[in-house]
């Protein structure tokens, strides 16, 4: 007992002496120190080129309108001052209705009756504040106002060459190197008056109301210019090709034109879904054009497509590491579609206004071979070539006559 009271005090002397040697203690400070501001390097830059001086650029693109059809253009646009260019384009129109290049009326149009020359100048308007801000370089990037006139080589109608006055609002952006987007509101006046058949009317003199048409004007294609050449962009970053995409639903930038006698509006939208971890999808679309005349005339065209996709590269890609497991890429497959068309024309007579009505459909089936690309995350650009067989008789296997056609769109994607 006495040897463990002894022991037991030792400890606690022991402990009591180390405790009173423990002089260490723990302090907090505060450090302060300037904050260098840091300019974080927009990933977009170098694909919009928005930050590359560009004084002259010259335009090849594929052009899509309601008042003058679809086709083909070549502009020169220079810039004069920061905000200010003038351009000069030659144009084709291809064809004069619907929203597809037909080979069999292609090869009719391409004449002086569908070439159109035009001179015009655009206002850069939020340009000098974008490069006061260091966000933008003198270029061609950015929304504008424009004027243009447009004048056909030969003439079209009553013997006399068709004119286009416009004055309209858009929005123009660079792509990677050589590509460019042009889409545009305006308002145009043309003579003798809007039509896309030649007939032998004689136009009224002076300014009419009824020759004044809002219409859009979509443009997208290839662009030349005095920029430097940048191979290292970020392709990923537009291409959306680090995303997996299972399915979308997509919208197509519509064609809108709206006069006082006139009136009509062409869309198209579509929904795709792979099918599995397959390099298969199935693409869904309609098509739509509707139109209304004060002369009493209405049309309403559909087209419901049903698409197989196979995209034929995607696995090569993938495992290359150069593609993920989404909807992107060239592909080829059947297609399959329902067309529909139906016209109204109201006859009056002395008595009583009388309605004709007249509605026709046929299906076709064929092949075709295309190119789709996701761009960024809301945008979709996508082309093709296809070769169908019609049926006009109600059977679907019956085939009347084939036809060749090629598209183009971009839009946005959900």
């Amino acid at each position: 007992m006495l040897r463990f009271l002894s022991v037991f005090v030792l400890l606690v002397v022991l402990g009591s002496g180390s405790r009173a040697q423990d002089t260490t203690s723990v302090t907090f400070t505060e450090e302060h120190s300037p904050v260098v501001e840091q300019r974080f390097i927009d990933r977009y830059e170098n694909v919009f080129m928005t930050k590359v001086p560009t004084r002259k650029m010259f335009k090849l693109g594929y052009s899509s309108t309601t008042y003058n059809g679809i086709g083909f253009s070549a502009t020169f646009e220079y810039k004069l001052l920061p905000a200010m260019s003038v351009e000069a384009a030659l144009t084709s129109r291809t064809n004069r209705l619907g929203s597809v290049i037909t080979i069999d009326r292609f090869e009719r149009q391409l004449s002086g009756r569908n070439m159109f020359a035009s001179i015009g100048s655009r206002w850069y308007f939020e340009m000098n504040k974008r490069i006061a801000r260091q966000q933008s370089a003198n270029n061609f990037s950015g929304s504008y106002l424009g004027v243009a006139y447009e004048r056909s080589l030969a003439a079209i109608q009553s013997e006399r060459p068709r004119q286009h006055f416009s004055v309209a609002y858009g929005f123009q952006s660079r792509f990677l190197s050589n590509g460019f987007l042009d889409f545009s509101l305006g308002l145009y006046y043309v003579t003798p008056y809007l039509s896309l058949y030649g007939t032998g009317n004689v136009p009224l003199p002076g300014v009419r109301t009824g020759n004044a048409v809002i219409a859009s004007r979509s443009l997208l294609g290839l662009a030349f210019g005095d920029w430097k050449r940048n191979s290292t962009g970020p392709l990923c970053d537009v291409l959306h090709c680090d995303y997996f995409v299972k399915q979308h639903f997509k919208i197509r930038l519509p064609d809108v034109n709206v006069s006082l006698k006139n009136q009509s509006i062409r869309g198209e939208v579509s929904y795709e879904r792979k099918l599995g971890k397959s390099p298969l999808s199935v693409n869904l679309g309609i098509w739509n054009e509707t139109t209304n005349s004060s002369f009493g005339r209405s049309s309403f065209s559909a087209i419901v497509e049903a698409q197989f996709r196979w995209y034929y590269l995607q696995k090569r890609q993938l495992r290359r590491g150069k593609a993920s497991d989404n909807l992107s890429g060239l592909y080829a497959g059947p297609l399959f579609a329902y067309n529909y068309a139906r016209s109204a024309i109201r006859f009056v007579v002395p008595v009583d206004p009388q309605r004709g009505v007249f509605s026709s459909w046929d299906t076709s089936a064929g092949i075709l071979a295309g190119y789709q690309q996701r761009l960024f995350n809301k945008l979709y650009f996508d082309a093709t070539v296809s070769y169908s067989g019609l049926s006009l008789q109600k059977r679907f296997f019956k085939v009347n006559y084939g036809e060749l056609q090629a598209k183009a769109g971009i839009g946005f994607a959900f």
